[in-house]
């Protein structure tokens, strides 16, 4: 059952244009943006401005991504409030089918954030270095978990409510998020160090900028992190996540929102 699920579920992200055009169209053109909509850095600067901007295009291309999956997850044919209705099928095998297929979009969008990102700005700078690529793939990895719990979360969250409808502006929030703790930090360049060890945005884009310059930091500023704390402080969050996450699932499954239907029916 788990693999028809994801297999709808891959099938069902990769076809739906609008998909498509958030995850891969939208990021393209801010790379473009960022590599040639500013002025060159130069000096010391040089190769944190851009692995910033790189870090910065792939966290927010991941999360706009994401933001259409919480969408597609709870509004179309393999909603948690849809699916869940018929007898044969688990919440629990929704959520992880979801997060499957979620995992497997996200890779696809952070590796081609990653490959167009690093083209663009060899041709714009002229050098762009990875110090530690299997620390870039975990990282990579680790985002998408994180916000495909986040997506399940919401989704979750709303089905309880019976506030699906308001979808369309909370599928949003993990994009306006990113933007506004990420880029926040680069414009407010005072906050101490310790702040960005409590922010999972920002914990993750630190690491993503250890993996390209090997100094964990999300500015030149704040080149001196920790790279472990980053990686405990991330981590800490995804597995918070994941409790909220088996609540919200079990309170789901006891509210008593369930009809009587055979699976079939769904993909008639």
């Amino acid at each position: 059952m788990i693999s028809t699920l994801y297999k709808i579920g891959i099938i069902s992200y990769f076809k739906n244009r609008n998909s498509l055009f958030w995850s891969f169209g939208f990021v393209l053109v801010w790379i473009l943006i960022y590599a040639y909509g500013f002025p060159a850095p130069s000096g010391t600067y040089l190769k944190y401005t851009e692995s910033t901007y790189i870090s910065f295009i792939l966290l927010f291309g991941i999360s706009v991504s994401m933001a259409s999956v919480v969408f597609y997850t709870v509004s179309m044919n393999l909603s948690i409030p849809y699916i869940t209705r018929f007898d044969r099928v688990k919440s629990y095998e929704v959520s992880f089918s979801n997060i499957l297929s979620s995992l497997t979009f996200s890779m696809v969008v952070g590796i081609f954030a990653i490959i167009f990102s690093l083209l663009i700005f060899r041709l714009r700078f002229s050098s762009v270095y990875i110090k530690n690529i299997y620390m870039l793939i975990f990282i990579l990895i680790v985002i998408s978990l994180f916000f495909t719990l986040l997506g399940l979360l919401f989704s979750y969250l709303l089905s309880l409510l019976n506030q699906v409808g308001s979808l369309k502006f909370i599928s949003q929030i993990p994009m306006i998020l990113t933007f506004i703790l990420v880029l926040g930090l680069q414009i407010f360049r005072k906050p101490g160090p310790d702040l960005i060890y409590y922010s999972p945005f920002n914990a993750m884009f630190s690491i993503i900028i250890y993996s390209l310059t090997g100094k964990a930091g999300i500015n030149y500023y704040h080149s001196g992190l920790n790279t472990n704390l980053l990686l405990i402080s991330t981590l800490i969050w995804i597995l918070s996540m994941v409790i909220l996450v088996y609540v919200l699932e079990k309170l789901y499954e006891t509210s008593g929102k369930r009809n009587q239907y055979t699976l079939e029916d769904i993909f008639k």
